[in-house]
């Protein structure tokens, strides 16, 4: 299904390139509508690949072109490689690293599996050369670019058909610091690899048709992919397939399927999966309400480091709820935790906490503080509570201005009592 998509895209850029490169009445012009057969020969790919390259020295005022040794470089394809290695400083000025690094990979192949992938990256190549080779590129270092493994990566997923290597090519242009992030590209070598069953692009492959990253947001096939994947093991895919299951995504609603598949993920360390299994069991979604187990299931989520679960777990000390005795500085070290990855909530409840003293020991600076980083990420309540502590003036001198101003900006959130206690101010 996506290589046909990728044929139809490769059919549709290579028309458009071929009406730009015919008004400039460039050696692409006559050759271009060889990329439209459906057998690309190699040597074809590489003869574009050497007119980019030598086009890119002339325009450097390289005009006298010489291969080393030329009685060993009787292929295009080692007229390229000695062009790249004896021109390397000049070419790493002219072509940005994307772009350099397919020039490596596709002179580097010595066959073809996938021709519709490589005449996809040599498109890009053409594309850059046609269009944008005026635009300014950033230098980059020997060091970011290791040519040996990008080139034998490419090489096995292209000439092999490793399903690995087609992964980690995903990977690699998902997540490279050196490459900006091209969807696309990882999309390309996902679909590769998880047509040959590979569960770990399965899983990333759902994840971009899931959030529609790069393709059209498509629930039904982000929850194949997900399956598949989960059949294989693979925990995480099984964790998002039982989130489709307990929302309704793609399927009717399951909560028994959800809660197998939330089981399988949890028992491989899914701390997302402990929690909602938390939820099921103290809902009773799907099975008995049972509020031990409930709680154990957020506790193993809070020690896993999942925030959410810290958050719940704070809550649950602080409240003494699931049958647990109420413990305040249980929930404050929980709190705590959940605040240390941004908890929004948890800013607010630590603010509540020390403002009011629920530990025996009360402090209005770090209640302040609290409910400061709650309120700068925009919550309402912590924006009038703020106006509370400076108005009252408990703990710390009244301060009429810092009341009005935090009164002020809870109104503008919506909250009607704020609006109140801002006219009776403006009223003293």
């Amino acid at each position: 299904m996506y290589g046909q998509f990728l044929a139809k895209q490769n059919k549709e850029r290579t028309e458009s390139l071929q009406q730009l490169t015919h008004i400039q009445n460039t050696w692409f012009a006559q050759n271009l509508s060889l990329l439209n057969l459906d057998e690309v020969q190699l040597t074809t790919l590489q003869k574009m690949l050497y007119q980019v390259i030598q086009g890119l020295l002339r325009k450097k005022q390289q005009r006298h072109l010489q291969i080393v040794h030329p009685e060993q470089t009787q292929t295009v394809q080692d007229n390229v490689l000695t062009l790249l290695a004896e021109y390397d400083d000049l070419l790493r000025e002219a072509i940005p690293l994307p772009i350099y690094i397919l020039i490596w990979q596709i002179t580097s192949l010595e066959k073809l599996a996938y021709t519709t992938e490589v005449v996809d990256d040599v498109l890009d190549i053409l594309e850059w050369y046609v269009m944008k080779q005026d635009e300014a590129v950033e230098l980059f270092e020997e060091e970011d670019l290791d040519h040996e493994e990008i080139i034998d990566l490419y090489k096995a997923a292209i000439e092999e058909q490793d399903a690995d290597a087609q992964f980690e090519l995903g990977e690699y242009y998902s997540t490279n610091d050196d490459t900006p992030f091209q969807p696309e590209k990882s999309i390309k070598w996902f679909e590769l690899a998880a047509k040959q069953g590979s569960a770990n692009a399965q899983y990333a492959l759902a994840n971009y048709y899931f959030e529609g990253i790069g393709v059209d947001e498509n629930y039904d096939r982000a929850f194949q992919l997900y399956e598949a994947a989960a059949n294989q093991g693979h925990a995480d895919a099984a964790n998002n397939l039982a989130d489709m299951y307990f929302n309704g995504e793609s399927v009717q609603e399951n909560m028994v399927l959800a809660k197998k598949w939330f089981d399988v993920a949890a028992t491989q360390g899914v701390a997302e999966a402990m929690f909602t299994l938390g939820i099921m069991h103290e809902q009773g979604l799907g099975i008995a309400i049972d509020e031990q187990q409930a709680f154990n299931f957020y506790k193993k989520a809070a020690e896993a480091g999942y925030v959410e679960a810290e958050y719940r777990l704070g809550g649950i000390y602080l409240e003494g709820h699931l049958g647990q005795t109420r413990d305040v500085n249980r929930g404050l070290y929980w709190f705590e935790r959940a605040a240390e990855q941004y908890h929004v909530d948890a800013f607010y409840d630590l603010g509540f906490i020390w403002s009011k003293g629920l530990t025996g020991i009360r402090n209005i600076e770090k209640g302040i503080h609290w409910f400061k980083q709650a309120a700068l990420q925009g919550d309402p309540e912590a924006k009038l509570q703020l106006g509370h502590i400076y108005n009252k003036g408990e703990g710390i001198p009244r301060n009429i201005k810092e009341a009005k101003k935090w009164y002020g900006l809870a109104a503008e959130a919506g909250i009607e009592e704020a609006s109140q206690l801002l006219e009776e101010l403006d009223n003293l």
